[in-house]
């Protein structure tokens, strides 16, 4: 009898069983809905955090001096709306701002570029906007027929009619009687000389041959003129400089920090442009890893791996005497399988200079 009462209740401790279960499944099914709505307002924010650029010896005169980084748009609309711009950075003192290059990213599509420019303009219009390309923007300096005589690219010629530079040679910018330049880091590794040598060799072999008239021939000639006119504005800088000024190099992927130790043992300290006179080295890329875990950091970077940590990933790497300040980014890259961006909400930084190392 024992045993065909326990028969008579087990089919019901199943049926429960299984209730039990398709609750919980609905439970978590509840919790991931909850998670991705509340992952996709954060990623409609845009989180500002401050960092400290500690330089040793640094003159007075920089004390304070702060840049606005961005990086990363991938053509995202996340930073569109000037309301967002002005309450993030309402009381805020900046005195430039950084684009550090796939802003538009591999759909070509500059509009949300164009219109965070735009807000940003709004906000503070008198502080210069620098900005370099990254490897998933479309080429800015063209050297294949495209039906114009242009140069740059449209989104790069689009940018320079809002107001901003594009850094393809020092730029200077005052501070009181002192100066600041933005350098496309890339310079570092050449020799202008060098460069406006070949450059103009390659020039007069084409003119000698008439292929500046050609089309394809032509393009090449355009953009050969153009980086010679790049690197001759380059060596004007150059002899502009001087050891009280400070130099910020901009470049779109994160150094490694063998390379940045080569580079500085490398460097010739007889010179005022060197490597080791890098004050900070701004760069991003990697944006923060897209996909991160509380306490963990980025779930899958490319090239890395799984859970790589945030070295040379994000935030500000001091390597050696150089202060290199990775960006988090404002969009998701393409070439991470993870889309989109997970418990990573889109970030800005501002960047202060001090001499009071701590």
């Amino acid at each position: 009898m024992g045993r065909r009462n326990s028969d008579i209740f087990a089919p019901q401790r199943e049926r429960r069983g299984l209730v039990w279960t398709v609750i919980a499944l609905m439970l978590l099914a509840a919790m991931i809905a909850v998670g991705l709505f509340l992952n996709q307002a954060s990623n409609q924010r845009v989180a500002l955090s401050t960092e400290k650029v500690a330089v040793m010896g640094l003159d007075k005169a920089y004390e304070g001096f702060s840049i606005l980084h961005l990086s990363d748009l991938h053509a995202s609309t996340v930073g569109s709306d000037p309301a967002l711009w002005r309450e993030l950075l309402y009381g805020k003192s900046y005195h430039a701002i950084v684009l550090s290059g796939d802003m538009v990213g591999a759909t070509g599509n500059d509009e949300p570029l164009l219109s965070l420019v735009h807000a940003l303009g709004q906000v503070k219009p008198d502080v210069p906007i620098y900005f370099i390309a990254g490897d998933e923007d479309p080429t800015p300096v063209i050297s294949t027929p495209q039906g114009s005589a242009e140069v740059l690219a449209p989104w790069v010629r689009a940018l320079q009619k809002k107001g901003a530079i594009y850094l393809d040679a020092p730029v200077a910018q005052q501070v009181g009687k002192k100066t600041v330049w933005f350098v496309p880091q890339y310079l570092y590794d050449m020799n202008p000389e060098s460069m406006v040598e070949s450059l103009t060799t390659q020039i007069a072999e084409m003119e000698a041959l008439g292929r500046q008239y050609e089309a394809e021939g032509g393009a090449v000639y355009r953009a050969l003129k153009y980086r010679l006119d790049a690197m001759q504005r380059t060596q004007e800088a150059i002899r502009q400089m001087t050891d009280a000024d400070l130099q910020i190099a901009v470049n779109h992927s994160p150094l490694e920090p063998s390379y940045i130790r080569t580079s500085l043992e490398w460097a010739d300290q007889t010179q005022v442009f060197n490597f080791r006179q890098i004050d900070l080295l701004l760069c991003g890329d990697l944006c923060g890893g897209q996909w991160r875990l509380p306490g963990v950091g980025p779930v899958y970077l490319p090239e890395r791996g799984f859970f790589p940590g945030d070295s040379n990933v994000v935030g500000m790497q001091r390597i050696n005497s150089i202060n290199q300040y990775i960006s988090p980014g404002l969009g998701a890259c393409r070439a991470n399988p993870l889309p989109g961006r997970l418990m990573n909400p889109p970030g800005a930084t501002l960047l202060r200079f001090t001499g009071k190392i701590e």
